[in-house]
């Protein structure tokens, strides 16, 4: 009895060996299509498949254990900036004497501000205005953008004469600037007022002009005034009050744009010249960030046009 069971046992396994093998095989054939690179089917395989034969993760972009042959993340750099000397301290006092050719007060303001140019911690320039061109002499060096600067500072404090010459200084103190002891004593409070703030500027290798602006705390934005101006302007005045003097002019301004708001954020703006700009030829070139349009100046620097462009 024991012995028929155990044939038929037997029996039976021999008979299910075949169906057992068919069944691998279409498991085989299941899988296959998750074979590698190499294989006939897609690879299907994600992270933690790894250790299933046929199986491989995906591709990395950056190198590491499981693709070490991909090549590494590619990390965005800003571009190689070059630190171009500036020809003031880092916060002068800016002094913007309004002066003309055609009038008879203008030349020892004039030539006060030139002795003030030799002072390392001052940005002194010269606006030429053009309310004086009617009395029979017309300034060459003259702009209605520079009297429109005057007049809007005499605004901002309340007042509506102007006169030549005057002196603004740190855009906030005005005296007349023949007056040597008034103008002293508003350099003095111009350096204990509140802070200015440190400009930069940088060259990058496409020839791009960077102006660094700083963390600041303003109390209103400020704004960015892009100056041009020559180092001297002489002139033989041939008619008006002036008639028969030779006039000289220190840091004679040649342009005035404004040319973005600076609301007291850390960041790198591009500047450039226009083509009025660079027909004007100057010497140097200047930043002034005035609060609000003609409040105090917050932020000053200048630097040699050759030095940029």
């Amino acid at each position: 009895m024991l012995s028929r069971l155990i044939k038929s046992a037997l029996l039976a396994l021999f008979l299910l060996l075949p169906a057992g093998l068919a069944a691998a095989q279409s498991s085989s054939d299941f899988v296959q299509p998750f074979a590698s690179p190499g294989g006939s089917g897609p690879n299907l395989g994600g992270p933690g498949l790894g250790g299933t034969p046929g199986l491989e993760p995906p591709a990395y972009d950056s190198p590491s254990s499981l693709n070490p042959a991909a090549p590494p993340l590619t990390v965005p750099v800003g571009p190689v900036l070059t630190p171009v000397a500036l020809e003031t301290p880092s916060a002068p006092v800016v002094v913007e004497l309004f002066t003309s050719e055609g009038c008879s007060t203008c030349a020892p303001a004039n030539d006060y501000l030139r002795e003030l140019s030799t002072r390392r911690n001052l940005l002194p320039l010269s606006f030429h205005v053009d309310y004086w061109d009617y009395t029979g002499w017309k300034d060459r060096f003259a702009d209605p953008a520079f009297a429109d600067r005057q007049r809007a500072y005499a605004a901002a404090r309340g007042k509506s004469m102007m006169y030549t010459p005057q002196m603004v200084i740190a855009g906030a103190i005005e005296s007349v600037g023949t007056d040597r002891k008034a103008v002293e004593k508003a350099l003095k409070k111009a350096d204990r007022r509140h802070t200015m703030y440190e400009l930069s500027l940088a060259k990058d290798p496409q020839g791009g002009i960077h102006l660094g602006l700083p963390q600041a705390t303003l109390s209103v934005p400020a704004s960015l005034w892009l100056v041009t101006y020559v180092y001297q302007g002489a002139t033989d005045i041939q008619a008006g009050e002036n008639r028969g003097k030779h006039m000289i002019t220190t840091n004679v301004v040649r342009t005035l744009r404004k040319v973005g708001q600076w609301d007291g954020r850390a960041e790198d703006r591009l500047i450039s010249l226009n083509a009025a700009e660079i027909a004007a030829k100057p010497d140097a070139c200047a930043i002034i960030a005035n609060e609000a349009e003609f409040g105090p100046v917050v932020a000053a620097a200048a630097w040699e046009f050759k030095d940029l462009w």
